[in-house]
Parts: structure tokens; C-alpha cells; sequence
């Protein structure tokens, strides 16, 4: 004890002007002195923001190799879009100046920034809106397979309903048999599985084969990947199956995105309107 006494009583002038300092920033810098509490204020939020910058940039380095692996996925995406986005006379695609005859699909890129799956009515919102030219009912794919469509827009944003959804609704087709079915989202399914209706039980549909769209809807041109089938069950005395889909699409980490713009949908819809309205 009597070395502590003798410690503090040896080094007891550097003590009181430590913590005459330590005074002296407290009143400096407290909101009695506006200046100076602004500016150490200021210099704070600077350091903190410069931590958080570098922070990010560290994160955004690790994340390179993924990044570049879902450009190249979207690369060969947009490559397969250019070959089926004509029309061909033999084997040869036509040459019009006026392009509208030319391409029936146009993709503009967007990012998710926020989306559910866990929910009984999910949805997911994109940094794309009217000012982008984005409108309602507009198809959205990801970088795997068809995620849904746009059902609401703001100038800067789109709201998007996916498959996981009980409202949504799908003409596809199974690829291996041509055969056309209907799309839905049930209360048996997850958000990573669809139910498939509608297809004939003498239709011959094994587990693995691959379900496309159909091209027909105004959403998306033909051969979109929407998923495998995962399971099949006869219904007895309706002749259909019941078919739970794998999707293609896993909304637990969906990111980039495609908008599909249909350039012919309102020609499409005037005349499916049309038949329903002589029906």
C-alpha cells in the first residue's frame, strides 16, 4: 500500500495535468461551445463513415468471384435472348429497318432490395420504375429461371408478384410432351416448390423433366425455364395430375434481375379479350 501511496505521490504532477486536459476537451467540445462540438461531431461522422466505406469495399472484394460468376450466367442469358428475340424466314433472320418487326422482347437489368418467401402473400420490390420504362404486367426472370411479373410501379420502383404467391397464375408447358398446364402456388407448396394443373394423367411425366413457358402470355417468350418436377400424383375421377414443380428460381437469395418488356402484349391482349368477350 505504501508503494501505491508512493507511485501517485512520485508522478502526482502528471496526473493533475492529465486530467486537467481530460477537463479541458469535456468543456471544449460539449454543446456549451457549438463550434467545436460541431466540429468533433463532424470529424466523427467522417471517420465513422470512412470505416463503414472501407468496410464495404472489403465486403464488395470477397464478393468479386460471385459477382462474376452471375455476370456470366446473365451474359449467356442475354445471348440466348438476341437468338430467339427475331423473326426468321428459313434460316436466316429478317433485315427491316423499322426494328419493331425485328425484336419482340427487350430486357433491362434491375436488382431486388427487398423481397419475403416465408410469408403466405410474398412479394418482391426492384430499383426499376416508370422513369425506366418499367410498367405493370411486365415478366421478370432471374438469372436461373422465371421469378413473376410487375403488378405496381412508382417512378423508381417496381413491386413484383412471384410464383410464391396465391394469386399467381402461369400458362406453361411441359417441354417433353408439349402439353400445356396451369401454374399456381399452393398451400402445400414452399417458396421453392409450385403446383403444376391441369395436365392429362395419360400425359407421360416422370420427376426431373423441365417445365417452360409457353411463350403466349405476354410475360415471357417461349422456353423460359420455370423448373423440374419433383413429384406426381393421379387425381381419381378428374383425369389430371397433380405435379409439385422444383423452381428453377430460389427466392431465398434472388438478386439480379431481367424486366421483360413483350413489345406485341397489348396486340396479344386485345385479341384474347376479343374471344372472351364473343364467348
Amino acid at each position: 500500500m505504501q508503494n501505491i501511496f508512493k507511485f501517485f505521490q512520485k508522478y502526482s504532477t502528471v496526473f493533475i495535468f492529465l486530467i486537467l486536459q481530460l477537463i479541458c476537451m469535456v468543456l471544449i467540445f460539449s454543446k456549451n461551445n457549438p463550434y467545436q462540438h460541431s466540429q468533433f461531431a463532424n470529424s466523427s461522422n467522417q471517420f465513422i463513415g470512412e470505416l463503414y466505406n472501407a468496410s464495404n469495399n472489403i465486403e464488395q472484394y470477397f464478393s468479386l468471384k460471385k459477382e462474376i460468376e452471375l455476370l456470366r450466367i446473365q451474359n449467356k442469358v442475354l445471348q440466348e435472348k438476341v437468338k430467339g428475340s427475331g423473326n426468321a424466314i428459313g434460316n436466316y433472320f429478317t433485315q427491316r429497318e423499322d426494328t419493331i418487326y425485328l425484336q419482340q422482347y427487350q430486357f433491362q437489368s434491375a436488382s431486388v432490395i427487398r423481397s419475403t418467401k416465408d410469408k403466405r402473400y410474398n412479394f418482391l420490390t426492384i430499383n426499376k420504375g416508370t422513369t425506366n420504362g418499367i410498367t405493370k404486367n411486365m415478366g421478370v426472370i432471374g438469372t436461373h429461371g422465371v421469378l413473376g411479373y410487375t403488378v405496381a410501379c412508382s417512378d423508381h420502383y417496381s413491386t413484383v408478384l412471384p410464383i410464391i404467391h396465391p394469386k399467381f397464375e402461369l400458362a406453361v408447358r411441359h417441354q417433353k410432351s408439349k402439353s400445356f398446364g396451369l401454374l399456381t402456388w399452393s398451400s402445400a407448396d414452399n417458396w421453392q416448390t409450385a403446383t403444376l394443373n391441369d395436365i392429362s394423367d395419360f400425359i407421360p411425366v416422370n420427376i426431373g423433366d423441365t417445365i417452360i413457358t409457353t411463350g403466349g402470355d405476354g410475360f415471357f417468350p417461349e422456353g423460359e425455364l420455370i423448373g423440374t418436377i419433383q413429384s406426381t400424383e393421379e387425381i381419381p375421377g378428374k383425369g389430371t395430375q397433380l405435379i409439385t414443380v422444383k423452381l428453377a428460381e430460389s427466392f431465398g437469395n434472388v438478386y439480379s434481375i431481367f424486366v421483360v418488356d413483350d413489345i406485341n402484349s397489348n396486340e396479344l391482349k386485345q385479341l384474347i379479350d376479343s374471344v372472351e368477350l364473343d364467348e
